[in-house]
């Protein structure tokens, strides 16, 4: 019902997952995304005004135009990601991991007992009842994906350690924080972030974990992206692409009108 087969299955293939992030609050750009062809959308609930009910009309827009869905939930606390969970995304993005412990953190958070200690109550990941809950808890874990954002350096110096964590489905950096955390704020293609970036990348890609990189649309990026080995990609967002082609046109427009009036 979230389509995490179709993510799945093309990483199989050893193709790359593209999708887009999503901050607006209107479920018609996850729709509109998943019509474009995007294979996911990154729904971000840590840096919008997104509330809950909102994440889940862009759940239900993104299945419904054949898209995946990634929360992107808003802290690494097991009382806050246990609603985004209800949603059954086809992931769940836990931000500003700094440490082992805080890997653990969040597979505690993400999976049931014995495993973990998230609390029992699915509406949506049962179908609203059509699926038992033993059949649902025999394969939760391969219906959502647990993905950890790296955002600190401190986590790029542990994060072999980090990936060995169990439960840990994949891996995407944060170069924004990750920069700050360096003393490099707002640098993150400085040769250092973009080191430090690469070596969380290459790790990931060394224990057969999927990898994925939040950037701005940028084809060399993304033949660089492909050459790391990288599973999945999330270019621009909602808002960039809107301003971006909407300002473009603009002055376009303005530049006819200076031609034809010449």
């Amino acid at each position: 019902m979230n389509h995490i087969e179709k993510i799945k299955d093309k990483w199989l293939r050893g193709e790359l997952c593209v999708g887009s992030a999503v901050a607006l609050t209107d479920a018609a750009v996850s729709e509109l995304f998943g019509e474009a062809g995007y294979d996911f959308v990154w729904i971000d609930c840590e840096h919008s005004a997104m509330s809950h009910a909102d994440a889940l009309n862009h759940v239900r827009a993104a299945r419904g135009a054949g898209a995946a869905a990634f929360i992107r939930v808003p802290s690494n606390d097991p009382v806050v990601m246990k609603p985004y969970l209800e949603l059954h995304p086809a992931g769940i993005i836990v931000p500003r991991i700094t440490s082992v412990k805080d890997a653990e953190l969040a597979v505690a958070s993400f999976q049931y007992p014995p495993q973990g200690n998230r609390g029992f109550g699915p509406a949506r990941g049962v179908k609203f009842g059509a699926i038992s809950p033993p059949n649902y808890l025999a394969d939760i874990n391969q219906q959502i994906m647990l993905i950890l954002q790296i955002e600190h350096i401190d986590a790029v110096k542990q994060i072999d350690d980090i990936l060995d964590v169990p439960g840990v489905d994949s891996i995407v950096t944060g170069p924004g924080d990750l920069s700050g955390s360096m003393g490099l704020s707002g640098q993150s293609g400085h040769p250092d972030v973009v080191a430090a970036v690469e070596t969380v990348y290459k790790a990931a890609v060394r224990k057969g974990i999927p990898a994925g990189h939040s950037t701005g649309y940028d084809p060399q990026g993304i033949k660089r992206c492909l050459a790391l080995g990288l599973s999945w990609i999330a270019v621009d967002g909602d808002w960039i692409t809107l301003f971006r082609h909407s300002a473009r046109v603009a002055e376009e427009i303005r530049q006819i009108c200076v031609t034809e009036n010449q």
